[in-house]
């Protein structure tokens, strides 16, 4: 008689073989989702990085056509003014000019922009005398027609003649960056009232 060969894996083996086999595919799930956190971690940096520098860019762009420019810390507002002079009116016969004489602002154009919330907003063309920080939460916080960038946790700036020092800190998830630039103004530096 002849005797089949019944030789196969036994119980240990395969336990050992499906135990090494949950092992690998552990190690493979937990590098997939490490490198998919990662990617997500270093894509939020990049995305802060990314609209910090245009914000940057857009705020040099505006402050090089300026020549005045104030920061009302209470209301987180950087206010850029445009202002057209034009000489002095020339004083009357027989009276005495004074050298002090400021020139004489025809018009003045406004560039608003200002931090509520976690939202940075900018408008531009304001009227000067229209200007109120106080009032941008009411006006603008509904619509988001003048929205400048998301993201942003706190912005500051110190106006010096000329020179304007930026801070600004954003947050992504748990991602955050902080811009600390300078931006000069190019125009020429006018004393506004």
């Amino acid at each position: 008689m002849r005797h089949r060969d019944e030789r196969g894996f036994t119980l240990v083996e395969l336990v050992i073989a499906m135990g090494m086999f949950t092992i690998v595919m552990f190690a493979i799930i937990y590098f997939l989702t490490s490198g998919t956190r990662s990617y997500g971690y270093a894509k939020n940096e990049l995305n802060l990085q990314m609209e910090s520098q245009m914000l940057l860019n857009q705020i040099r762009d505006v402050a090089y056509s300026s020549n005045y420019a104030e920061f009302d810390a209470s209301n987180k507002a950087l206010i850029l003014y445009d202002v057209d002079k034009v000489a002095p009116p020339s004083p009357s016969p027989g009276a005495t000019p004074t050298p002090s004489t400021p020139p004489y602002i025809k018009t003045a154009k406004v560039v608003l922009i200002y931090l509520i919330g976690d939202k940075l907003y900018l408008q531009r063309d304001l009227d000067p005398t229209a200007v109120d920080p106080a009032a941008l939460s009411s006006t603008c916080v509904a619509s988001d027609d003048y929205l400048f960038s998301r993201y942003m946790t706190d912005f500051d700036a110190t106006v010096n003649k000329n020179d304007i020092q930026l801070i600004m800190k954003m947050k992504n998830g748990s991602r955050k960056y902080e811009l600390n630039e300078g931006v000069t103004i190019r125009n020429g530096w006018v004393e506004y009232p």
